[in-house]
Formats: C-alpha cells, structure tokens, sequence
C-alpha cells in the first residue's frame, strides 16, 4: 500500500510536469509563429505611442518574451523529469523554486499589462491617437508608424482614427507630404479585389476616393479607434486566457511538488525503522556465526576425547578375565 501511494506521487508529479514541458514548447511555438506575423506585429505599432521611442513593436518584445520563458519553461521540466526518476530534497526544492519564480514572474506580466495605460486603449484616449495621427503620419523617421496606420486603414477597413477629417488638419496634409489633390491616403480607398495592399494601393476609383463627400463604395467611411480597440481586445483576451491557464498549470505543479516531498518524506520514515531492525537481525546472526565458526575452529575429537585403552578393564585386571586378557572393550 505504501509503495502505491509513492507511486502515485511520481504518477501525479510527472503527469504535471510533462504538461508543464508541454505548455514551455507551446510558448516557443507561439512566439516563433508571433515573430513571423509581420502584420500583426506591425499592427500593435499603434498601441504605443511614436514618442515613446520604441525600436520595435509591442508584439515584438511580446514575442521574444514567449519565446524566452518557453525555453526557461522547457529547461525546468527537463529538471522536473530527472526529480522524477531521481527524488531527493534538493532536486525537488530547486525544481519548486524555479516553478515558483517562473508563475510570480507571470503574475508580474499579467498584473503590468492589466495595469499598463496602453493597454486600457490606443493612446489612452481618442485625442491621443487623433494627436499622434495628424503629428507623425508620412514624416520621416517615423516609417513603421505611418506603415502601421496604412496596414490598419486596409486590413480593417477604416479611414483615420475618429473618422477622415483627421487627415484635414494633419502634417501630412499641411506639408503636402502626399500626391496634390488628396484629401486621405490611398489606403483608406476600397481596392480592387485580390489586390488589397497597404504598401502598394490599388484603388477600385481613386477619383471617386477622394471626393470631399465619402462614398461607403470608394472610400471606408469608419473610424479606426474602435476597430483597433476591438482587435486588441481579441489579442488582450487570448494574452491573459494563456497567462491564467499556465498559472493554473504551474499551481498545480507546485502541489504536487509538495506532495512529492511528503510522500517522500514519509516513505523514508517508514523504511528507516525497518533498515535498523535488518541492521539488527544481520548484527546478531554475525555474532552467532561468529561463536559457532569460533567452536569448529579445532577438530571435535580435540576437545572430547575418546577414552584410552588404558583405562579398559581388561588392562587394568589381568587376572579377572583369563579367557582373553589383552581383549579391549
């Protein structure tokens, strides 16, 4: 009965473990597939400000970081598999204690993007992202910015950030950055189908596009904050889904850590007792083998000797057995 319950404590730590292993290579998968996602990481250029000097996307940063505590994921499991096979104290507590600093530092990242004012909405308000818009649309220095806006007005079908009016009082249009006689970019136009680009437009009519009154068949008449507010929900909600179904995972690892341990512990309480007995039973057959090899050393007839002839009756009385005298008995 004991043996079933340390075996079921190995069955239930490494039944953890290997999902623990499991949940580490899905991280690496998911940030290796994140980073090849061009357009969704150039699309979260917008969910920080140009201002804040990034060198690169949010989703990009976001993506090395999966990747890196997949591969710590990875490596703690492999730790967990050989304190499988091989319990011990000390395996075992290294093993809880990376498990542990792994969920607190995912408890960190989920508490930092619950908390973090991007993440309450694009620029916090709508005049933060109208404001970066009319500032840094077409300017030099600020390419995957204007890139990011042109790729969100044609993948989700939306012209400005509140509506096209935005572009009215822009530096792109006081600076006359773009073609003369725009009034949008050309990423807010409805493209040809199969044709729909954000670096290279191909509008379905790019006179009818440009009319001072918006048509809903040449122009995307929508705003884009809601649409990026809605797509970054979707990306919010699967983000911390993750964080909480890992943390569930690596709490439950956590338990069976400890129950490892006092399964272990106990085990080792319970044969204890029987090795001293064992230790005891071999000491007091060694001393019985010991006094018994001690009494075979020598032959027997050397310590009960046959009686000698001398003492026969016949030598000794010569005289009372004439018939055969020298006879010995």
């Amino acid at each position: 009965m004991k043996c079933k319950k340390v075996s079921s404590a190995k069955v239930l730590f490494g039944f953890f473990n290997t999902l623990f292993f499991a949940s580490g290579f899905l991280k690496v998968v998911c940030g290796f597939l994140l980073l090849m996602d061009s357009p969704r990481v150039l699309l979260s250029r917008l969910l920080a400000a140009p201002e804040e000097g990034l060198e690169q996307a949010p989703f990009y940063y976001l993506a090395l970081a999966l990747l890196a505590a997949g591969l710590a994921v990875c490596a703690a499991a492999a730790l967990g598999c050989w304190a499988t096979y091989m319990p011990g104290y000390v395996i075992l507590t290294i093993y809880f204690l990376i498990v542990l600093a792994l969920l607190m530092c995912e408890c960190a990242g989920g508490v930092i993007a619950a908390v973090w004012p991007r993440c309450l909405g694009l620029q916090n308000a709508r005049g933060g992202a109208v404001g970066a818009l009319q500032s840094y649309y077409a300017l030099p220095d600020y390419e995957q910015f204007t890139a990011a806006v042109d790729l969100a007005q044609t993948h989700l079908r939306c012209c400005g950030m509140t509506d096209a009016r935005n572009y009215d009082m822009s530096v792109w249009q006081l600076r006359r950055l773009g073609p003369r006689g725009m009034a949008v970019p050309l990423s807010c136009c409805v493209q040809r189908a199969g044709l729909e680009s954000h670096l290279n437009p191909a509008p379905l009519n790019q006179s009818r596009c440009q009319e001072l009154q918006p048509n809903p068949e040449f122009r995307f008449v929508p705003g884009c904050y809601s649409r990026l507010e809605d797509w970054y929900q979707q990306q919010y909600l699967v983000f911390m889904l993750g964080l909480f179904v890992i943390a569930l995972l690596k709490f439950g690892i956590l338990l069976s850590t400890v129950y490892s341990c006092i399964r272990l512990r106990k085990r080792r309480q319970d044969i204890h007792p029987f090795v001293m007995r064992s230790i005891d039973n071999k000491t007091n057959e060694n001393i019985y083998d010991a006094k018994m090899s001690s009494m075979h050393d020598e032959p027997i007839t050397a310590k009960y000797i046959q009686p000698n002839n001398f003492y026969s009756p016949r030598v000794r009385n010569p005289r009372i057995f004439h018939s055969k005298p020298n006879e010995m008995i």
